[in-house]
C-alpha cells in the first residue's frame, strides 16, 4: 500500500468536511462511518482510474494499492475536495459569538466536501435540481458506472468532459436517467472540450462574487440556485441558494410554519455578511445539538455503521428532520436512540408478554 501525507489548517474536521452536505453519499465517493475512511475512485489521465483511500491522523493521508498516481495532481485535488486553503477564522469568531451557532464553531464546521474537479460539481449540482435525492444519486451512479473511468476494483472515476462529449443526449437521457437534464450536461462536457467553456478560468478572471455568480449563470442549466451552490465551492458564502428546504427550514425555525417572502427570509442572514450560506447551513449542526440536548425528546445519537431506520419520525419539525438526514445520512451511517424507540420496544416487550400469557390462558381452557 503507498500512502502521502498532506498536511491540514488546524480548524479543520475530517468527519465534518466529509459528512458536510450529501456529496460524500454520490458517486465516486463512498463513506465507511465505522473506519472513519473516505474511499474515492480518481482517474489522471480519462483512460484508467485507482482507487484512493482517504483517512485522517492530524494529515490527510491518501492510500492506494495499484496504478500510476500523480503526486502533484492528488494534493491538488485533496486539497479542492476539502478545501483545505479556506480560511475560517472569521466565520468560526462569528459563530463563538452568536448562540445559535456555537455548535457549529465548535465542531470546526465550514468546509463543505467537493468534486476533485469544477466539472464534476457542476455535473453535480444539474443533477439535484427538479428531482428528489434518490434519483440524484442514482444519476450520479449510472454517470459513473457507464462514463466513467474503471479502476482494476471494477469501480468507476466520475467521467470527464472527454468521458461525456462524445455521448449521444438519448444515451445520457435514457442510459443514465437524466432526463431533460442530459442536453445540459452534453452541452457543459462539449463546451469544455472543445474550448468555449473552461471552468477553471472562471473564478480567476471575475472581480468579485456577484460577478462570478454571473458568470456561473451562464453555464449550461445552472440557475441561480446552482450558481449559488457553485460559489460555496469555492468557498464563497455570500449568497443562499433559496430551495425548497431553505424555506422549509426558516418558515420552521423562525416563523411558526407561515409563509413567508424570499427576501424577509433572505434578510435574516445579512448580517452576516461573506458567510451567509454557511450561518443557514451550519444552524443544522446547531439544530442536531438541541435534539441530543432533548428538546425533540432524543436521548442521545450514536455513530454506527448501521442505521435504525424510522426512529426519528415523533416531535420533529420536518425542516429539522430534512436537515439531519442530510448531514448524517440516517439510512447508511447513524444510528438515533430516542425516548420514542424505547417506549417502541417497551409496548413490543408488553405485546409478547401479553401474547404469552394468552397462549398460556388457551391452553389452561384446553
Amino acid at each position: 500500500m503507498k500512502s502521502i501525507s498532506i498536511p491540514v489548517p488546524p480548524d479543520f474536521s475530517f468527519s465534518n468536511t466529509v459528512i458536510s452536505h450529501g456529496w460524500y453519499h454520490l458517486a465516486p465517493f463512498r463513506w465507511d462511518a465505522e473506519s472513519r475512511t473516505l474511499h474515492r475512485t480518481e482517474t489522471f489521465d480519462g483512460s484508467s482510474a485507482i482507487d484512493l483511500k482517504i483517512s485522517f491522523d492530524g494529515s490527510l493521508v491518501v492510500s492506494w494499492r495499484q496504478g500510476r498516481l500523480i503526486r502533484a495532481g492528488i494534493k491538488a485535488r485533496i486539497r479542492r475536495m476539502f478545501q483545505l486553503d479556506l480560511d475560517l477564522g472569521e466565520f468560526h469568531a462569528l459563530c463563538a459569538s452568536t448562540p445559535t451557532h456555537r455548535a457549529a464553531g465548535r465542531a470546526r464546521f465550514g468546509r463543505l466536501l467537493c468534486g476533485s474537479t469544477r466539472f464534476e460539481d457542476a455535473v453535480k449540482i444539474i443533477a439535484t435540481t427538479n428531482t428528489t435525492w434518490k434519483q440524484t444519486t442514482q444519476m450520479v451512479r449510472l454517470l459513473a458506472e457507464t462514463c466513467g473511468p474503471p479502476s482494476p476494483s471494477g469501480a468507476h472515476a466520475f467521467p470527464s468532459p472527454e468521458n461525456l462529449s462524445w455521448r449521444s443526449e438519448v444515451f445520457l437521457r435514457e442510459v443514465c436517467r437524466l432526463g431533460y437534464r442530459s442536453r445540459y450536461v452534453l452541452q457543459l462536457a462539449q463546451g469544455i472540450t472543445e474550448g468555449k467553456i473552461d471552468l477553471d478560468a472562471i473564478p480567476s478572471q471575475a472581480s468579485g462574487t456577484d460577478e462570478l455568480f454571473a458568470a456561473y449563470r451562464t453555464l449550461p442549466g445552472i440557475g441561480p440556485y446552482g450558481a449559488a451552490h457553485l460559489l460555496a465551492m469555492e468557498g464563497r458564502h455570500d449568497r443562499i441558494a433559496v430551495d425548497t428546504e431553505f424555506r422549509r427550514f426558516v418558515r420552521e425555525e423562525y416563523h411558526g410554519g407561515r409563509t413567508v417572502k424570499d427576501a424577509t427570509m433572505l434578510g435574516r442572514y445579512k448580517r452576516w455578511g461573506r458567510w451567509q450560506y454557511l450561518a443557514y447551513w451550519s444552524l443544522t449542526v446547531e439544530a442536531i445539538e438541541r435534539i441530543v440536548r432533548g428538546r425533540y425528546q432524543i436521548d442521545a445519537i450514536v455513530y454506527s455503521g448501521q442505521c435504525e431506520n424510522g426512529i426519528l419520525t415523533r416531535g420533529v419539525p420536518f425542516a429539522i428532520m430534512n436537515s439531519v438526514r442530510m448531514i448524517f445520512q440516517l439510512t447508511e451511517n447513524t444510528r438515533l436512540i430516542s425516548q420514542a424507540s424505547v417506549q417502541s420496544d417497551h409496548q413490543k416487550s408488553l405485546g409478547r408478554q401479553d401474547q404469552t400469557a394468552a397462549q398460556r390462558t388457551r391452553k389452561r381452557d384446553q
